[in-house]
């Protein structure tokens, strides 16, 4: 005997699970009663079990017609996502992307607003999202952990197989508590000043490639922290000082919650770059790198973190 496991039975078992009704389920799938009434005996005599309980006015589903109503959903759910999956393939569509986002161009809401586009732009490509802290976005992308590092940072490595190119910086504030001792030191303060201060420092997240340290005196004491708004945070409550991200600082600025001051050697700007492997060359990764490009959908979503020139 044929296998019953096909398409077109397990449609007419589930739809007639699902409406209790022969004759309804006919109508939905536009057969007759009696080949809808057909398929179900023939699948009940493949599994040699009765699937359903049959009276006058309704039918209703046993308990191996339960199990195999489950299974039966999940087969066909199979069987259309092999479908997508073949037809996204065969449109040069990656059946699966995954984006690196450098944890100073992380938030919530712009990372859901990039799902956002992103999905409605190619529905059948699973997107994952991971992040990463300094030359811990170089390390996923190059050991294979991601297809796109968005915001990798410009300490580039030769050869590797990556193709890069750059999206704009990260511009720095020196803040601190308005309450803080530094905030009332004439500015530029010193190293001298510095130094007597905890900094607050986000720890890169690399695990092959050599730590990157974003700002720390000589012999000044260092608080690691896992993340850039835990970093703000703690400076707000005046437990350190350190650079912040401009972005970061205006909203707490606004508050009241922090001041920028003047020091003696500014950090510098932290280019960020577009990061993609270069045997990525699929719609998805392709359509990344040209709304990253000036006026591109992508720049306007990162256009109040970034600086560009």
């Amino acid at each position: 005997m044929n296998s019953i496991f096909t398409e077109e039975n397990l449609l007419a078992f589930t739809t007639t699970a699902r409406l209790s009704s022969f004759s309804k389920a006919a109508i939905e799938l536009d057969v007759t009663t009696s080949a809808i009434s057909y398929t179900i005996k023939r699948i009940e005599t493949y599994l040699d079990v009765v699937l359903f309980v049959r009276n006058t006015r309704s039918i209703e589903l046993t308990e191996s017609g339960f199990y195999f109503y489950r299974k039966a959903t999940e087969l066909l759910n199979d069987f259309h996502a092999i479908k997508r999956g073949v037809d996204t393939i065969s449109q040069g569509i990656e059946v699966k992307v995954r984006i690196c986002i450098n944890q100073l161009l992380y938030t919530p809401r712009h990372t859901a607003k990039l799902l956002q586009i992103l999905k409605k732009q190619f529905p059948t490509c699973l997107i994952t999202i991971t992040t990463e802290v300094y030359n811990g976005v170089w390390d996923s992308i190059i050991n294979n952990q991601a297809n796109i590092a968005i915001g990798a940072p410009d300490t580039l490595l030769d050869g590797g197989g990556i193709d890069y190119t750059e999206i704009g910086a990260i511009h720095w504030e020196f803040a601190i508590a308005p309450t803080h001792p530094l905030a009332f030191m004439p500015e530029p303060i010193s190293e001298s000043q510095l130094r007597l201060y905890p900094n607050i420092m986000v720890e890169d997240t690399a695990l092959t490639l050599n730590k990157k340290v974003g700002w720390l005196l000589h012999g000044q004491e260092a608080i690691l922290v896992p993340d850039f708004n835990t970093k703000c945070q703690c400076q707000i409550l005046g437990e350190g000082v350190g650079f912040l991200p401009s972005y970061m600082v205006r909203e707490a600025q606004d508050s009241g919650l922090l001041v920028t001051r003047q020091i003696n050697n500014p950090r510098q700007d932290s280019r960020m770059l577009l990061a993609t492997q270069h045997a990525a060359t699929g719609q998805v990764t392709r359509w990344i790198k040209k709304q990253f490009a000036p006026g591109g959908l992508l720049t306007e979503i990162y256009q109040d973190l970034l600086h560009r020139d």
